[in-house]
């Protein structure tokens, strides 16, 4: 069994055609995550008409610099009611390119500190957006003592990742390890035990849109990396999908 840990449904025209692609390659198990409040609406959706999507509710640290305080606990309560029909809280995190002043940073802390401790309260994992913000992310999950986590396009050095790892929280790794060396170097060193394999698609990769589907193609790519088979890494992936998201 194959899964995409992370991607964005909702932003494809044919939901349905994105499904079946990505099941005859052997994806079977999808997690449309959400970004404001629209999405969560959206993905719900997706959610209840595809057996094989699993969707996350939250606010992405960048969509949070749109909103008032008011539109972000309106949407904060609207998880909260609908918790039993999401798998986690995501993405949520911080994004300090898009947070150029220290008011708009803290503004995305607050944001992301009440979403860690809305899934804790619902014992549902986060799913973490951490651009230029990765070990302030990580301080801000250890202090809350999260425990369910996963990292979504993550890279660091050697001493984040192995506080990551200490954690035990899982490292999703996407397209990019296709095209990228240095994404390559950094997967070698990522215990299998903690590896996810994600699109976040329809991200755009060296000028093409992802897809679901090319989670089968980033396996393979692990695998040759890893010096493994294909059908370890579907073990292990799916193995510790099943242990994060519980399914």
């Amino acid at each position: 069994m194959l899964a995409d840990s992370h991607c964005h449904l909702n932003e494809f025209k044919n939901v349905a055609e994105q499904v079946k692609k990505a099941a005859n390659v052997g994806v079977v198990q999808i997690v449309s995550n959400s970004v404001d409040l629209e999405s969560m609406q959206e993905n719900l959706r997706i959610a209840k008409s595809f057996k094989e999507v699993q969707c996350a509710l939250g606010l992405h640290p960048s969509n949070v610099l749109q909103m008032g305080n008011k539109e972000i606990e309106y949407a904060l309560a609207f998880i909260e009611k609908n918790a039993a029909k999401c798998i986690a809280i995501g993405e949520t995190g911080l994004d300090f390119r898009h947070a150029e002043t220290e008011l708009q940073r803290a503004k995305q802390r607050e944001s992301f500190t009440k979403q860690i401790e809305l899934a804790k309260e619902l014992d549902k994992p986060v799913i973490v957006h951490s651009r230029m913000a990765r070990a302030e992310c990580v301080k801000l999950l250890a202090k809350h003592n999260v425990e369910k986590v996963l990292m979504h396009w993550f890279i660091a050095n050697d001493k984040l990742l192995q506080k990551v790892i200490d954690l035990k929280y899982f490292i999703s790794i996407g397209p990019s390890v296709l095209f990228n060396g240095h994404i390559c170097r950094f997967l070698e060193k990522v215990p299998i035990e903690n590896l996810l394999l994600e699109t976040d698609a329809p991200v755009s990769y060296n000028g093409k849109r992802a897809e679901p589907f090319w989670i089968k193609s980033v396996a393979e790519k692990v695998a040759s990396v890893l010096q493994i088979s294909l059908k370890e890494v579907e073990k292990h992936t799916s193995k510790n999908f099943s242990k994060l998201f519980e399914s």
